[in-house]
């Protein structure tokens, strides 16, 4: 419970997604501020993103030469479209040139609800004078044909796009950019008593060199909302837009200059959705990336990820020798053995395997002539056996056999304990009971692993290492387990076939 709770907290909570090489889009957007400096004190504020629906921050950053540079607070809950980055410097004269980057990600998760900026106040032009009248005609008009906020908006914008309707004309009074002409939607919006921003975004795409930015009006009437723009009748689908300001005095705000200019240009990456994840969750301030493996150098997280599969090997072996009944050369050797394994191939260890165990035997059956004590006999095997590998290293680099260089990766101290087991089993036991043991070892050796080289079982135990309690639960369980094991079934099957009884 603590292990299976702990992971699903962090699939919630940070975002870890629980299946390995789901990828996540993140566009880095770069937007190049150019001026002409004045030759005094020059100081800029730059209208940068929030969050909004889908898309996240990621990481943002500002280049420029010689500038100080304050960066915008992270996208809180209460103003997450109202941010802005200041560059100052103490004189400037020429042309200047300021950079801003920031990466943005799709979430899993829609916070479309906790939008709450600054009320937006009506302009004053629409409340009395010739302006207003054709305001409320229009409003008017747009409301017998509507019963919600989408048709209205329908309605509105229907109107709207109807060059020679006389109160169009009146609205527009020579405002012919998209800016003005959406600053228009905005306040008959407020007007007609809607809740109402003005958004101006960026659409997202693969590769860009020159994006522009756009604008449009956000509607909220409770629960439901729209993103449109002046005079189209479709909605904007916020999924592939990023709204890049809410509102705000203007984009760009130059004291000691003039002639500003922002150009902007994105690129679409595909990345791992735990990296991402993780990078989100240590921005927004979560301790609990703090204990995460991810945290770690990467020359640590490749040693835990092959450590993290040991446990997994050792209930193999609980499963195969307590409830199976197979006899392996020692507790711990088929997880060991699964380890080189996972180094070398299985077709190579296993031959590996085969043919240094043979020959540290021919060895060992020589010097138990010699009538050596226990700690010299075994550090003569040891000498023995690394003399092997050597060799097999030495030969296989001469004439380019990759499958006898790759000895190197076995376990030499263990190889060198399982030969001098396997001769004191042979002497006592003879050789079947050898081949009996040495055949289970490499049985359990190799379904030990093919468990633990599962590409999904290895990512789930990395990025929620809390698993190890679900495993460690189940070695406890079958702990317990005093039944007959299925060998012994089949060995008393005559017996119970004669009418035997326990």
């Amino acid at each position: 419970m603590l292990g299976v709770g702990i992971a699903t907290y962090k699939c919630i909570s940070i975002g870890y997604p629980f299946f390995p090489k789901e990828q996540t889009e993140v566009w880095a957007i770069e937007a190049k501020l150019s001026f002409q400096a004045e030759g005094g004190p020059v100081k800029v504020k730059f209208a940068v993103p929030g969050e909004y629906g889908k898309l996240r921050v990621l990481e943002e950053s500002g280049a420029s030469s010689d500038y100080g540079f304050v960066p915008a607070p992270l996208p809180s809950e209460n103003e997450n479209l109202s941010r802005t980055v200041t560059w100052a410097k103490a004189h400037a004269e020429g042309n200047q040139e300021l950079y801003y980057r920031v990466n943005v990600f799709r979430s899993t998760i829609d916070q479309s609800n906790a939008f709450d900026v600054k009320p937006v106040s009506l302009d004053p032009a629409y409340f009395e004078g010739p302006v207003a009248v054709a305001a409320d005609e229009v409003i008017t008009k747009a409301r017998k044909y509507s019963s919600d906020l989408e048709t209205f908006t329908s309605q509105l914008n229907e109107i709207l796009s109807a060059a020679n309707n006389q109160n169009v004309q009146t609205l527009l009074a020579g405002n012919s950019t998209d800016l003005s002409k959406n600053k228009i939607l905005l306040n008959l919006m407020l007007k007609a008593g809607y809740e109402a921003h003005l958004i101006r975004y960026l659409e997202l795409g693969e590769i860009t060199n020159r994006v522009p930015l756009n604008s449009g009006v956000l509607v909220f009437d409770g629960d439901q909302q729209v993103f449109t723009t002046y005079g189209e009748a479709e909605f904007l689908n916020t999924d592939k837009l990023l709204a890049w300001q809410c509102g705000g005095p203007g984009l760009v705000e130059l004291q000691g200059g003039k002639n500003a200019k922002v150009e902007f240009s994105s690129m679409e990456q595909q990345l791992p959705t735990e990296f991402i994840q993780q990078q989100a969750a240590e921005r927004n301030g979560n301790s609990l990336v703090d204990f995460s493996l991810l945290s770690l150098s990467l020359e640590q997280q490749n040693a835990y990820r092959l450590l993290l599969m040991i446990p997994f090997g050792a209930l193999v072996v609980v499963i195969m020798r307590n409830i199976v009944g197979i006899s392996t050369s020692g507790t711990f050797m088929p997880i060991l053995l699964a380890m080189s394994f996972l180094k070398t191939e299985l077709f190579t260890g296993i031959v590996l395997f085969v043919i240094v165990v043979s020959a540290g035997l021919l060895v060992r059956s020589y010097l138990s002539k010699l009538d050596l004590l226990l700690v010299p006999r075994i550090s003569a095997v040891v000498v023995v056996v690394i003399g092997i590998m050597v060799s097999f290293g030495i030969y296989g680099s001469k004439f380019d056999i990759g499958l006898m260089q790759s000895v190197t990766l076995f376990p030499t101290i263990i190889l060198a304990w399982t030969v001098e087991r396997l001769s004191i089993l042979w002497e006592e036991d003879g050789a079947r009971e050898v081949s009996k043991q040495t055949c289970g070892s490499l049985f359990v050796a190799i379904l030990a692993y093919f468990v633990m080289d599962n590409d999904m079982l290895r990512y789930q135990v990395f990025i929620f290492p809390e698993i190890l309690f679900v495993v460690l639960a189940v070695i406890l369980a079958l702990g317990q387990y005093a039944g007959y094991r299925l060998s012994e079934l089949f060995r008393f099957a005559p017996f119970f076939e004669k009418g035997g009884k326990l």
